[in-house]
């Protein structure tokens, strides 16, 4: 198996590659956080077999969503790891150093060591429910304040 980890962030992401046995596959390389990016992503990972791959992405916010959602579509197996899992795994490391390249790594070992549950099309359909409910909270909250500001009037 061929695990990527990617380091999400709001504007650039970056990925690496480790094999199973600890090889390096792919260098840690920077990538955009739009439609462009995520292409150049696919072109690094098409040298390796999409079926020996596994793709891990730290919980960060909304800020993977996108690329979530754009390599489910496309067939890879993704899993979203919790930073909490990462943070012990990068506690064990002897140098505390870190860095977006080094966190590459730390999320693929993570996968390595912990069981996976990927990523699907219904889990992509409850996030959207979700984000939907958050945006009709809001609209209630400013409906509320708005008809507060009447009153007080």
């Amino acid at each position: 198996m061929i695990y990527v980890g990617i380091d999400i962030a709001k504007l650039n992401h970056f990925a690496s590659a480790i094999s199973s046995d600890g090889e390096i596959m792919l260098q840690p390389f920077k990538f955009t956080n739009d439609y462009d990016g995520f292409h150049l992503l696919l072109h690094k990972l098409d040298s390796f077999d999409p079926d020996s791959l596994i793709i891990g992405l730290e919980s960060t916010a909304h800020y993977g969503n996108n690329l979530l959602e754009f390599l489910v579509k496309h067939n890879y197996k993704v899993c979203v790891i919790n930073p909490i899992q990462t943070s012990a795994m990068r506690k064990n490391n002897i140098r505390k150093t870190k860095t977006d390249k080094v966190d590459t790594y730390i999320i693929a070992k993570t996968l390595m060591m912990d069981p996976h549950r990927f990523f699907s099309q219904h889990d992509l359909s409850i996030m959207h429910l979700k984000e939907l409910g958050r945006f009709r909270m809001k609209l209630i909250k400013k409906r509320t304040q708005g008809k507060i500001q009447l009153v007080v009037c």
